[in-house]
């Protein structure tokens, strides 16, 4: 265990609240982006996406938060939105969002990711682009590169973790 997900209450791409005791007794991946990134968050958003998939067709049953870093541009309608355009299955993966400092507190403190503006690109914002393993418990069990060996290793990884939780 490296450290534990500090409480939270926040609002998915339908507005529902999801809270770090909602994801209790599920293994969970979590990601960073915001709708209106330039460049990554699309790309980690089709990672997360994938992995998703590979690991629904083999039936391992995890759940997927990717956390917005602008909570201030994206709105659950928003979220939603951002989601649909790039075939995000709802079924058991979150887009979250809610005040900026309860995203500060999970995403900096909690998930020790950066998060701060990008000083020649104001429109933009510099972020952390690992993917977050976090166990039935509320523990993060580890920080994963959005490479293909990162999301190798990360996919072994919840499918272990999974197989654990049904003995």
């Amino acid at each position: 265990m490296v450290a534990q997900v500090p409480a939270f209450s926040l609002r998915d791409q339908h507005g529902a609240e999801v809270t770090r005791d909602s994801l209790r007794g599920h293994v969970w991946v979590a990601n960073f982006i915001f709708t209106s990134c330039p460049d990554i968050c699309p790309l980690l958003t089709k990672k997360m996406g994938d992995l998703r998939l590979g690991l629904v067709r083999r039936n391992v049953d995890a759940r997927f938060v990717s956390f917005s870093i602008d909570p201030e541009t994206d709105t659950p309608k928003v979220l939603a939105g951002y989601a649909k355009k790039r075939g995000a299955d709802f079924e058991n993966w979150s887009f979250l969002t809610g005040p900026i400092s309860t995203i500060q507190e999970v995403v900096v403190k909690g998930f020790k990711q950066a998060v701060e503006p990008d000083p020649e690109k104001p429109e933009n914002i510099l972020h952390g682009s690992h993917f977050v393993l976090v166990d039935q418990k509320g523990a993060i069990r580890g920080f994963y590169k959005s490479n293909p060996d990162g999301l190798l290793a990360l996919s072994r990884a919840v499918t272990q973790l999974s197989a654990e939780a049904v003995k």
